[in-house]
């Protein structure tokens, strides 16, 4: 199979294309040989490949920032994905489109099934509604909403708190934000999962939007602290200073965009559909130290 991905240098688009290499041939772009905001260029560049299946990994993700380049993240959030979809249905084959938890509020109690309503807090949480609703214009669809993704590549949370561990003495970490860390192994699983489905053309009606985490759920302050138990076994290695790490409310960490306080999403859709399990996110976590530490 034919597969054309973009973002090759983000955290999934990176595992992605060493992933599916081994079974695929996979085209994969980046920013500088793939202009997202060339909407022309992005289709003809499709046409050209000519791939059974698109994967959409690239993203505008500086969740900050997009408060104040709300333009560019809309054209690279939404109105890109909109070409590739458009590019999808000309050739027609499916489309993956790579989503996220800050569609939601945060103010549900429990975890968001793919149905809830959307009210996103931020611009980057609008435009990648957007995005999704334009890839729900083709039917031939997957959308895949995840969170806190984590892996030894780009930028995350667990890497940060890798370095910040060898160069403060002292920590403060908001402690009222809620989700899934989500090793990019389980989300590149999910991808391989539904691509084999596909393969074998099994029951094809099962495009839609499906949420997938890594099993379990902490807060960033929890989250942090395991990291840091983790690491404390490296203690030698890694020559890690004695630390404080201090518990702060989100009004305590002023950010220039609003985060949900619940990031929680169920993922018992695509465990239904295409009958799979996924790791806990501290087992990940711990692989991905291991890797980090190689």
């Amino acid at each position: 199979m034919k597969i054309f991905l973009t973002g090759k240098n983000g955290q999934l688009g990176h595992r992605l294309e060493k992933d599916l290499n081994q079974i695929h041939e996979v085209i994969a772009t980046d920013r500088n040989s793939l202009d997202l905001l060339d909407i022309q260029l992005i289709k003809d560049r499709v046409y050209q490949v000519k791939p059974d299946l698109i994967i959409n990994a690239a993203a505008y993700t500086n969740v900050d920032e997009a408060e104040k380049e709300k333009d560019l993240a809309y054209k690279i959030n939404a109105l890109a994905p909109e070409a590739l979809s458009q590019a999808a249905k000309a050739l027609d084959i499916p489309i993956f489109h790579i989503s996220t938890d800050y569609v939601f509020d945060g103010t549900k109690e429990g975890a968001y099934v793919e149905d809830d309503q959307v009210n996103p807090l931020s611009v980057y949480g609008m435009t990648k509604w957007q995005g999704e609703e334009f890839i729900r214009q083709y039917p031939k669809h997957f959308i895949l909403r995840t969170s806190w993704v984590f892996s030894p590549h780009g930028n995350n949370f667990l890497k940060s708190i890798f370095k910040l561990a060898q160069e403060k003495t002292s920590l403060s970490v908001v402690d009222d934000q809620w989700g899934s860390p989500t090793s990019i192994e389980t989300l590149s699983k999910a991808i391989q999962i539904i691509i084999q489905y596909l393969d074998q053309k099994n029951n094809l009606d099962v495009y839609g939007t499906y949420h997938v985490t890594s099993d379990g759920e902490t807060n960033w302050h929890s989250y942090a602290k395991k990291i840091l138990d983790t690491l404390e076994s490296f203690k030698i290695e890694l020559k890690l200073k004695k630390y404080d790490l201090y518990p702060i409310s989100s009004a305590q960490y002023p950010q220039n965009a609003t985060r949900p306080k619940n990031s929680k999403l169920n993922t018992d859709k695509f465990r239904k559909v295409f009958m799979a399990e996924f790791s806990h996110w501290e087992n990940g976590m711990n692989d991905t130290v291991l890797q980090m530490l190689k």
